[in-house]
């Protein structure tokens, strides 16, 4: 019986380290046993093993190709993954660079998103029998004109006059029209369409998630069965309320103003809070009640209104529950005035709700519930025939199943017929999806575009509707010019789309397509000029040319009070110093270059996307910084819309820090652009003028928002803090974290400044006022106390990824592998795209022999990073355990193009060839194993070719020989002939580098005598017995003695068949030494049964030569 001993168990390996020279590879309780080393062609058997499994037990390719659906692996994997490697690669790529999304790119990443197929094949069919009435088509012509770009926006004649007096029927749909153009968008959130939607809470919440609570309203607001007359105004009252929320998010957390009113004297210091009764609404209100268990009874505020202003203290006298919402505003409790009217608990929840792939929101943003509520909304008409996709893991409850595909089929049927008519919900549906991405909390420079995959989907599924409508279709607008505005418009969001979700090119087709459309000429030129006020010589100077579409430039006449409230925005040199050397301008020799044609704001956004496209496709270097400036002098040169010049501003600020002149000007211009977003007086905002007056409104603010990259209030703190810690000044840097709370930071700034100490102080002292998710984790990083991490996922109701992570690490490190094993394979099934966990899941299911978990994992490792070598290696290890070599060998190759000096890999590629029969690369595996042993030292524990593998290859290839040759196959004789010649030449390599036993020599003369070399046959023979008899005691050793006997009896035949005296002769001396020595070892006993032999073949010599 000749069994391979078992490896090892190796240390587990994170999979990082794929270029290291020999890194662990998870061989666990390797059995190659049922490999066949013959050289007869009898395989060698083996013990019975219970591990081992039969043929109808092993998995089949249609029962491995199964499992590639299910994405998140629950805790006992029951399918084995594709490991098909000649399988062709999927049709999915990813289009981040194209103008054009299409649908067939969605599913783009392996192995990542959740098994809801079951789920999206359900659809709701549309009522056929809805016709649009005149009414309804009034409807839908107004909101195609109001809700989808337009040159004139903002300066187009009032809703009432549109709508006109003949429409009573319409008044609710006009007067969300009003209020929504108004910019008062809480009172949108107040109307008696949003409380017959959301005012009350419906039975069995508790077993639904808020956004399966909000898709079961919206049904339920179209029943009973709605009329076709109703179930289009419906939808856009739906649409209105959807947009209201989504600009109301945007108004709070990107431009302002806040929404509270400031504190003047004259009003004292109690107001009511302007949230009350909407965040949330009266659906959700005792899931609003609730609160943690360690939260205090009111939170301090998410995100502060002013940087430069401190959060003013609650009244403790205020009656408990005077922040629970209501759901009439008019019975909203007069309370002092708080930053948030929610719990810690509640805010939580919707932050949980909003976690994407394993990402978990920024926690300092305000009133996250209003994006919640928006991307429900208008994901659902968007989508309104497949009401089930959404961006959540989990998969939808039966209850929701049930209310969409059961009793109220007929108000669903009319429900999508309404929303099938509706022209901008897929535009406004993306606006909320980029929204949603930017909320999302991912670390810079960990971010390579992979992150929020299902995001991703979501937002390439619904562009690729919007372009399909308004970019494609020439016809989708009377008048030719509108229609070629909206299609540069959508491919200009199209294009940030990309920038934010950080895809391949960042946007660059997309602008360009955006520029194409909109007829704008861009030229980047140079031009003599100065640009400080004592220059008296002029240098050359980065100059941008623009010229518009006439007929746009046109409707461009922005009055001049605005333009003036506008410009004020700007801090000037002047303004921070009066020995300012900078000029404002670059002033041009050339007097043509300093005069400029008017841009449309819309040209001026595409402007700025160039802009950026410059800084995404350059190195940050001097050169781009000048280019950069060149693009953002022009679109500051007018003055037009509120937040284009606030962009342009803050781009430039940011520009400046880098430079010693204008860094002065450009901290101050950063700071008046985050104090624009409140209502309270700050250092730059000193009077209550400045602030109600001076400002623009939120409907002025949010009209242009999505074509800019204007940042959330976090991401300009954010940005401030990082360019701080560039420059050393790593303590503001950490309070500027600690604002945002961002605590991984935080811990690293205050590790710098050698307060490692102060980290835990901050953090501690914050979890007194407030509990979050990633206060919890970072607690837990700095004390290694698992308690931290497991208050983190209840605080996330479990959605918090990093704390399921830290616990696997943490029970690992404690030698609970099952426990590790359970908390990984959670924290995997909430963001399955870490390949470096699925590497440990792998190896933990390899020490606890989980094999199906084992190889799910390994599988998932390769898809998502098919150069991940020791992943390969232990995919090839599991199916050679299962004795499955014809799946191990694909993945044995893989492993060894990423990893060729792995000894480990090529001596199970050894196995599994010499078992698949391929023994041309059984030799290449000897040959390679044997020069890593000449390269190594002694301690890396390369192992020699055993006895068994170097036999099995020599019988098998000869076998072959002479079966081709039986079967007079020329092709094969051929074949074989190469392979022989391969199999001399490894031979000869082991004989020349390593140490030689006797069994090689008895092997190489088989193998000469097989092929008739008689004389090569007859040398390796006398070198096997002069080997043989160097072996001290080999006399004393009855199989060293059989062995003896054996090769003599080859011995004397070969001398027998020469038959010359001299040849005899030495026959007989060569005897006789042998008898010698085996009698000697039998003085005082009866002589053996070897030792007869070989006196009989003595005397047949001595015969022969008388």
């Amino acid at each position: 019986m000749m069994t391979m001993s078992a490896a090892a168990v190796p240390q587990v390996h994170d999979g990082n380290d794929s270029d290291s020279d020999d890194s662990d590879v998870a061989f666990a309780y390797l059995d190659f046993g049922g490999v066949d080393f013959g050289e007869d062609g009898e395989e060698v058997k083996e013990e019975s093993n219970p591990s081992k499994i039969s043929d109808a037990d092993k998995p089949t390719r249609e029962d491995i190709a199964a499992a590639n659906a299910a994405a998140n692996a629950p805790a006992v994997v029951e399918q084995v993954a594709n490991l098909d490697l000649n399988a062709s690669e999927s049709d999915a790529t990813n289009n981040a660079s194209d103008d054009l999304p299409t649908a067939s790119t969605a599913q783009n990443n392996l192995g990542s998103q959740p098994d809801n197929s079951s789920f999206d094949s359900l659809t709701i069919v549309p009522d056929p029998n809805l016709v649009p009435s005149k009414s309804d088509q009034l409807l839908l012509d107004i909101e195609k004109e109001r809700l989808l770009p337009h040159p004139l926006s903002g300066k187009q004649e009032p809703v009432d006059v549109v709508f006109g007096d003949d429409c009573s029927e319409l008044n609710n749909v006009k007067s969300l029209f009003n209020l929504l153009e108004n910019g008062q968008y809480a009172d949108m959130l107040r109307s008696q369409t949003a409380l017959d939607l959301f005012g009350t809470e419906i039975d069995g919440s508790d077993e639904l998630s808020m956004v399966e609570q909000i898709k079961s309203k919206i049904l339920a607001y179209f029943a009973p069965k709605a009329t076709s007359e109703s179930a289009i105004a419906k939808c856009q009252e739906l649409e209105l309320i959807g947009i209201a929320s989504l600009n109301l998010f945007l108004q709070l957390n990107y431009c302002g103003p806040s929404m509270d009113r400031g504190i003047k004297p004259e009003e004292g210091e109690v107001v009511a809070h302007p949230l009350d009764g909407i965040n949330p609404h009266g659906m959700f209100e005792s899931l609003a009640k609730k609160e943690n268990e360690k939260a205090p009874s009111t939170c301090v505020s998410p995100l502060p209104l002013s940087a430069s202003t401190p959060i003013p203290e609650e009244d403790e006298s205020a009656p408990e529950g005077d922040n629970v919402p209501s759901n009439q505003a008019t019975e909203t409790v007069i309370v002092p005035l708080k930053e948030t009217n929610t719990t810690n608990y509640f805010h939580n929840a919707v932050l949980s709700e909003l976690a994407v792939d394993g990402e978990w929101p920024f926690q300092v943003c305000a009133a996250p519930y209003f994006l919640l509520l928006a991307r429900s909304i208008l994901s659902t008409l968007a989508e309104a025939t497949s009401p089930f996709r959404w961006w959540s893991s989990a998969k939808p409850s039966g209850n929701l199943v049930d209310a969409l595909t059961g009793s109220n089929e007929s108000s669903a049927s009319m429900f999508a017929a309404g929303a099938s008519n509706l022209s901008s919900t897929s535009h406004w549906s993306a606006r909320a999806i980029v929204a949603h991405r930017r909320l999302i909390s991912t670390r810079r420079d960990d971010d390579d575009g992979e992150a929020c995959p299902t995001l991703w989907n979501e937002a390439e599924r619904t562009f690729s509707r919007c372009i399909s409508d308004f970019c494609d279709n020439e016809t989708a607008f009377k008048d030719s010019e509108r229609n070629a505005f909206v299609a540069s418009a959508i491919m200009l969001e199209w294009g940030l789309a990309q920038h934010h979700f950080r895809k391949s090119g960042r946007g660059k087709a997309s602008f360009n397509k955006a520029l194409e459309y909109s007829k704008l000429e861009v030229e980047v030129t140079g031009a003599d000029g100065v640009r400080t006020k004592y220059q008296t010589k002029m240098t050359a100077q980065y100059l941008v040319r623009a010229k518009p579409n006439v007929s746009e430039a046109d409707g461009n006449d922005t009055d001049a009070k605005n333009k003036a409230h506008v410009e004020k925005q700007m801090i000037k040199h002047d303004d921070v110093s009066d020995d300012a050397l900078l000029l404002e301008k670059i002033r041009f020799e050339n007097a043509d270059d300093n005069v400029h044609f008017n841009l449309s704001i819309h040209d001026q956004s595409i402007l700025l996307a160039l802009c950026l496209d410059v800084k995404n496709d350059n190195p940050m270097d001097g050169l781009t910084g000048m280019q950069m400036f060149a693009y953002l002098a022009r679109v500051l040169n007018q003055h037009d819309d509120w937040m284009v010049y606030a962009t342009g501003l803050l781009e430039r600020a940011w520009l400046e820090c880098e430079r010693t002149h204008g860094r002065e000007r450009a901290i101050l211009q950063i700071q008046a652009l985050a104090d624009q977003h409140s209502n309270r007086l700050t250092l730059t905002q000193s009077t209550f003028k400045s602030v109600e007056e001076d400002s623009a409104p939120a409907q002025d603010r949010l009209r242009h928002l999505h074509g800019i990259v204007y940042p959330p209030r976090w991401d300009m703190l954010r940005d401030l803090a990082e360019r701080y810690a560039k420059l050393g000044i790593v303590t503001s840097a950490a309070e500027l974290f600690e604002e945002i709370e961002l605590w991984d930071d935080v811990v690293e700034c205050y590790r710098i400044a050698g307060k490692s100490n102060k980290a835990e102080e901050v953090v501690r002292a914050r979890l007194a006022e407030k509990e979050t998710p990633s206060m919890y984790a970072a607690l837990g990083d700095i004390t290694n106390d698992p308690k931290c991490f497991e208050r983190s996922l209840e605080l996330s109701h479990g959605k918090y990824y990093d704390s399921h992570v830290a616990l696997g690490k943490y029970y690992f490190d404690k030698g609970d592998m099952k426990t590790a094993l359970k908390y990984f394979l959670d924290g995997l099934e909430i963001k399955p795209l870490l390949p470096a966990v699925w590497f440990r899941v792998g190896t933990i299911s390899m020490q606890l022999k989980e094999w199906d978990t084992a190889l799910k994992a390994f599988t998932e490792v390769v898809q998502q990073e098919p150069e991940e070598g020791d992943a390969w290696a232990n995919v090839a290890a599991i199916h050679i355990h299962r004795r499955n070599a014809a799946e191990a060998y694909p993945a044995l190759l893989e492993s060894l193009k990423q990893n060729r000096n792995n000894w480990r890999v090529w001596h199970s590629k050894l196995y599994t060839c010499i078992d698949l029969k391929k023994y041309d690369e059984a030799i290449q595996a000897c040959v390679e194993l044997i020069n890593l042993k000449a390269r190594r030292n002694a301690k890396e524990g390369v192992e020699p070719l055993e006895e068994k593998c170097v036999r099995a290859i020599v019988g098998g290839t000869v076998r072959k020989y002479q079966e081709a040759r039986e079967a007079k196959d020329e092709i094969g004789i051929d074949s074989s002939k190469r392979t022989l010649v391969r199999v001399r030449e490894l031979l000869d390599k082991i004989e020349s580098s390593t140490k030689i036993e006797p069994w090689f020599y008895e092997l190489s003369a088989h193998f000469n005598d097989e092929l008739g070399w008689e004389e090569e046959c007859f040398n390796d023979l006398m070198k096997e017995y002069r080997t043989l008899n160097s072996a001290k005691g080999w006399e004393e050793d009855s199989v060293k003695v059989g062995k003896m006997v054996t090769l003599m009896r080859d011995i004397s035949k070969h001398h027998k068949k020469i038959g010359t005296k001299e040849s005899l002769t030495k026959a007989k001396f060569l005897l006789n030494g042998v008898v010698k020595k085996v009698r000697s070892a039998y003085n005082y006993t009866e002589p053996s049964k070897e030792a007869e032999e070989l006196d009989a073949l003595l005397l047949e010599v001595k015969q022969l030569l008388e």
